[in-house]
This record gives structure tokens, sequence and C-alpha cells, in this order.
């Protein structure tokens, strides 16, 4: 079975290229099945009863918590906490970090390339607490300018968040070196892996952030589940920003005592169903023949690199040599909605406009791109059947 063939998304729709991975994955066999399993076999609250089903789904419910902890290099399980995605893994950190630790006249600084969910609650934020809110300059070529975030880090900043991939442009940023520019100056440090997590190692000891986040449908799994990883440095500056189930160890009519981290970020029932589908979504990853056809993108990658760069009328955007397999792009002259369009029409899926990183659009002076981003069950059939419908669609606009 070829690994496309794992995925039933493609036996339904035989006629859809489908390059939109950065904005979510297909989901394997193996995935799709294991949250079926927990819902026909398992269905029980994790920590909630003391019968055999229940303690069953308990046991598994933190074994696949020790597991993600061993994917990305945690310290311990206890270090990982569920959220509903990389977008509410930050807002909580702005709420359960931010409020308590940024006062008036502090600086929180972010990459100009940064997704709109690790931009907004930090600029929000800021505004909130009378501090200072600072994006390093883009490159042209979408890299941080490290001149100018070295003048940013004179501040002594107290939290530098940066993102580990561009979602826009598919950049590897230079994080270890961001990082430890950033620790140098005592800030607190966030990294969003989103764009990395299906495409890279990731092993957040040896980064030495103080957060990681990230979803589980970037990479192969459910939608509905991030993870976010808090260092064990940071724990004690950290308040519960919900209060309800599971984070409680007492509670009377005078006071309540909380339970420490994770319960203390987990309030209320946790996304099982989508905790076990991304337990089979990291075997999938650590599969063999994942392993092979990650090798296999990046050869594609640069064959669809290639194919674009013999087009005169596309300007591509970004650094394609250290890449997770973006291609961002605009053909010149043409309205970008009108290119989509006429793809569209030919079953070519990609993403077109500003990728919620407005802010990286004014820096490469764009209202937007065309943004083509692979997954492990691409092909060259699908590279040549994009380019095909690209040329098409320019000779028609022509």
């Amino acid at each position: 079975m070829s690994i496309k063939q794992q995925f039933p998304f493609f036996s339904n729709n035989p006629d859809i290229v489908y390059l939109d991975s950065a904005a979510t994955t297909q989901k394997p066999n193996s995935v799709i099945e294991a949250i079926t399993q927990f819902y026909t076999h398992s269905n029980a609250n994790a920590h909630r009863g003391n019968y055999t089903t229940a303690n069953e789904v308990t046991t598994k419910y933190e074994a696949i918590r020790n597991k993600v902890a061993h994917f990305i290099h945690a310290p311990s399980p206890q270090d990982i906490i569920w959220t509903k995605g990389t977008t509410d893994a930050i807002n909580l950190l702005a709420k359960a970090w931010g409020d308590h630790n940024i006062n008036p006249g502090d600086y929180i600084v972010v990459l100009g390339s940064e997704h709109h969910a690790n931009f907004v609650p930090w600029q929000q934020l800021a505004k909130a607490k009378q501090a200072n809110f600072k994006t390093v300059n883009i490159l042209p070529d979408g890299s941080p300018d490290l001149e100018h975030y070295e003048l940013l880090l004179r501040s002594n900043p107290k939290l530098v968040a940066i993102q580990h991939c561009s979602n826009a442009l598919g950049n590897i940023q230079p994080v270890h070196h961001l990082l430890s520019l950033a620790r140098d100056t005592g800030a607190t440090t966030l990294v969003d892996g989103a764009q990395a997590i299906a495409h890279i190692p990731v092993n957040v000891s040896d980064l030495g952030c103080d957060f990681y986040v990230f979803s589980a449908h970037k990479m192969y799994g459910p939608m509905g589940l991030g993870v976010l990883y808090i260092s064990n440095k940071v724990k004690q500056n950290i308040q519960p920003y919900q209060f309800g189930g599971e984070m409680i160890e007492r509670v009377s009519i005078e006071e309540t005592l909380f339970r420490p981290i994770p319960a203390l970020l987990e309030t209320g029932t946790q996304n099982i169903s989508a905790i076990f589908g991304l337990s089979a979504a990291i075997d999938f990853i650590e599969s063999s023949i994942f392993q092979y056809a990650l090798k296999n993108k990046t050869q594609l990658f640069q064959y669809l690199i290639d194919e674009l760069k013999k087009i005169n009328e596309v300007q591509l955007f970004g650094n394609t040599e250290k890449n997770i397999g973006v291609a961002s792009f605009k053909v010149l002259e043409e309205s970008t909605a009108d290119v989509s369009a006429l793809l569209s029409e030919q079953n070519i899926a990609i993403r077109t406009g500003h990728h919620c990183a407005m802010p990286l659009m004014q820096a490469l002076k764009v209202d937007g791109t065309h943004r083509v981003s692979l997954g492990i069950y691409n092909d060259k059939t699908d590279v040549d059947r994009f380019i095909s419908a690209l040329k098409s669609a320019i000779e028609l606009l022509n």
C-alpha cells in the first residue's frame, strides 16, 4: 500500500490535488480508527471514575501525555498541557502567564513574520498592560533581521515569542540562535511550532525555550487539540485562568486550593478522543514509511521550486533552501483571486491570501501570495498537475 492509500480523503476525492497541508493535514486511517475505537470501545472520562473502563482510559490518557513528552524531548510528562490548539495555547499563556508577569514599561518582542496567533495576543496584552510591543524587521527572504533583533534585545524584553517555521513562506527560522540571544537577556521565550512539528524533529530540551506550542491537526492528527509545553523553571509564574473541575485540590466555602500544572491549566473534560488520535499520529510519524516519504517530500519540493522558476510570470518569496515544503509565490500583473479561482476549477487546492500574516505581507510589499504546501502524501503527479493548471491559468488571464 502506498502512503497516499493510507489517507481515505484521496480515495474519496480522487480528482483533487491537495496542496494545502500548512492549513491542515489529511488524516491517515490509523488516526481515524483510533478515534472511532475510543468511542466504540472505550468511551469514558479520564480521571473521573473508578470502574474498569474509566481506569483504562485514564491510564492510556496519561501514557499518551508521556508519549508526547518523549516525542518533543520534554524532561517530564508533567510539562505537557492539553489545549484546543496552537492559538488557544498562546492565548492561554497571555492570560495565565502574561497577565501576572507583564508590567507597565516591559518589552515584548516578536518576529514581524509571525502568524496572527503569535502576534495579536501579545500586541493586545501590551496595550492592556501599558507595555511595549516590538516586532523584528524581516529581510526580503522572510528571515529575521538579526541586527535589528539584537538591537531590540538591548531593552531586556520580558518575553520573546518566535515562530519555528513560517506558515506563509515555509522558512525554517534560526530558532537556536534567536533563543540563545534571548536567554542571555533573561527573557522568557515562546516558540510557535505549529508548522514545524510535522516536518522537522523538535527537541525542546535542546532549544531551551520556556514554552513550545503546536496543534495535532498540523501533524496528521485530529482537529480541536493542541499541546503546550511549559518548562519547569517558569511554572511558578503561572496562575489559573479558568476554573472548574479537575484542577481543584480542595474547595470549601472560604477558599479553594488548586492542583499543580498540568491539572491547573486543564479545566474540565479534555478532548480525549483527539488525544487518542494524536497518539496514533505520533506512531505514524515515527514509522519507517513516514520517514521515507518525508525524504521524498524534500526532493519533491525542490522539483516544485525548479518548475515554478521556469515560469517567467511567477515571483517566489521566502527562503527555499531552508524550508519545510512551502512555496509562496505571486503571478505578476495578475489578481491572486483570479488565479486561485482558475486553479480551483481544475481541482487544485492551494491557499491564497495573506495567510494570517498581514505584517509579513506588508514587509514583502504584497497584498497576499499563493501558497503551495506539501504533505508526505503528495507526489510528482500532484506537482505536474498543479504546474500545468497554473500555466493554463496564466495563459487564459493573459
